[in-house]
């Protein structure tokens, strides 16, 4: 993963872990335990856990892993691959992320999220006088935002609900090529007196971008503090041809078109109280 998109994906999960707690505590009606106020105990309760007749949730406040299958489709990166003699990209980009959540009355969560993963083909070029090539082609991505949910159905230990992610996110295109054995000399040489085609060379394009996913959640309880997650929902982006930048100046033209604007799939576990 890029630098850039490291650092979105780090701020992002940051944010995650101080935004949970507050969420977590704004959900409580009374911050103060009163032991003659039981009647509001146990309403606090059934939305609390599983084990009672109604529910509104299962957790109050909880935290975790996911890992996230973004679908995706681009032409451009499809040829490209093929005209540097490389095996053309899955259909999708394996993602890993974490995200945290608080109660806060009536069925509805907020919090804070974020994911970031890459596809990535690879492959050895043998030139017309014989030298061979290591080359690659690899599309990073890295999105995180503000989370919100309702999700008050609940029918046992099964937890029913929607919500969406608003944020932003961050998409690289590297392009590398080398042969394999190369020195210091070899690298800087390339940037030295007038320009020649390099052996050993690395090219990074890179867009930032708006994003909305509204999704459909259900959480398998395993535990009363750990459940099963699973996610289906669509990526909305503001991504644009005209958008890339290289070494952080805007390209002239158009760049490769990228559509994200596809379905994706969640798996992880949550734990909370």
């Amino acid at each position: 993963m890029s630098n850039r998109l490291f650092k979105l994906f780090a701020i992002t999960f940051i944010l995650t872990l101080v935004i949970a707690p507050f969420a977590a505590l704004a959900g409580q009606d009374n911050w103060s335990y009163d032991q003659n106020d039981d009647e509001e105990e146990d309403d606090d309760y059934r939305w609390k856990t599983w084990r009672t007749h109604r529910s509104h949730g299962g957790f109050s406040g909880f935290g975790g892993f996911y890992f996230n299958a973004q679908t995706f489709e681009s032409s451009d990166l499809e040829n490209l691959a093929t005209s540097m003699g490389l095996d053309e990209f899955d259909s999708f980009v394996p993602m890993w992320g974490g995200m945290g959540m608080g109660h806060v009355g009536d069925g509805w969560r907020i919090g804070g999220g974020g994911h970031g993963g890459h596809a990535y083909t690879d492959g050895v070029y043998t030139a017309g006088d014989g030298k061979q090539y290591n080359r690659s082609l690899e599309l990073d991505i890295g999105m995180g935002g503000f989370m919100f949910e309702y999700s008050p159905w609940m029918f046992g230990p099964v937890n029913f609900g929607f919500g969406a992610m608003l944020g932003g996110g961050g998409v690289s295109v590297i392009m590398s090529q080398d042969t394999g054995t190369y020195t210091w000399g070899d690298l800087n040489n390339q940037y030295i007196g007038d320009p020649s085609d390099g052996e050993n060379i690395r090219t990074q394009i890179d867009q930032g971008f708006f994003i909305a996913e509204p999704y459909v959640t259900v959480r398998v309880h395993i535990l009363d503090w750990m459940a099963l997650q699973g996610n289906a929902g669509y990526t909305w982006t503001s991504l644009r041809t005209d958008n890339w930048e290289f070494n952080e100046n805007e390209l002239t033209g158009d760049g490769p078109e990228i559509d994200l604007n596809k379905p994706f799939f969640r798996l992880g576990l949550v734990f909370g109280g």
